[in-house]
């Protein structure tokens, strides 16, 4: 769900300081309402405007505070009137880029949906048309040994775990440190783990380190044993 922004404004009876105190116990209720992240406080003295700008989780916490106790008891103040309240959703990638929103953290499968985004993913049958047509064909198994040894793993994989791969691909580094099987960028590669989404972050990898050939296959080693494709236990 999108942050979501709510607007409320009103005019005021009384002076500025008059409103000030009014307003001076509802600032920790406010500060403690569920979903809210901040609170601006306006105000326009000389038009007798004050309100606020709310930046909330979603909707629903909007919601909840509209139809809470604070709005209740704002909207019968008789010392308010002409109560004006939007509810906007907020523009999350423009909002980064202005410094609106922090930017939201980036999950496991927001990384592995935007490496199948950027790099080609192949059904386990085209995986294994592509094996046949040309042996060269390199398979990378991303897991860590003890979990391709439980399930077992495409015939002829390489197992180079992730943490493995963001070295052993590096043609920068030490010869000694990388991966014989490696040396050509332009060799035809297929990364996979058990279910996909760690075998798509390798593929990205690869792809974003000058590999020009790799594919992911699509539902990993799983997809692969499901489709009764031969499964190497070794």
């Amino acid at each position: 769900m999108s942050p979501s922004i709510l607007q409320v404004n009103y005019t005021f009876s009384g002076t500025r300081a008059d409103y000030e105190a009014a307003n001076l116990p509802y600032t920790d209720l406010i500060a403690e309402t569920p979903g809210m992240r901040w609170k601006v406080w306006l105000m326009d003295e000389a038009r007798h405007e004050g309100g606020g700008i709310y930046l909330f989780e979603d909707a629903g916490a909007v919601q909840a505070f509209l139809d809470g106790p604070i709005v209740a008891a704002v909207a019968s103040d008789p010392s308010l009137s002409n109560l004006s309240v939007k509810h906007f959703e907020a523009l999350e990638p423009h909002s980064f880029v202005t410094r609106g929103l922090p930017k939201s953290p980036r999950t496991f499968g927001d990384m592995a949906a935007e490496a199948m985004a950027a790099v080609p993913v192949i059904a386990p049958v085209e995986a294994q048309r592509r094996l046949k047509a040309d042996p060269h064909t390199l398979v990378i198994d991303v897991r860590d040994a003890a979990d391709i040894a439980a399930t077992g793993t495409v015939p002829g994989a390489l197992n180079i775990s992730y943490g493995a791969l963001t070295y052993q691909a590096d043609h920068q580094l030490p010869e000694a440190w990388r991966a014989p099987q490696l040396a050509d960028h332009d060799r035809p590669i297929i990364t996979t783990c058990i279910l996909g989404p760690l075998g798509a972050l390798g593929g990205k990898l690869l792809h974003d380190m000058g590999f020009t050939d790799v594919a992911i296959l699509d539902g990993g080693v799983q997809s692969w044993i499901e489709t009764g494709l031969p499964v190497s236990r070794n």
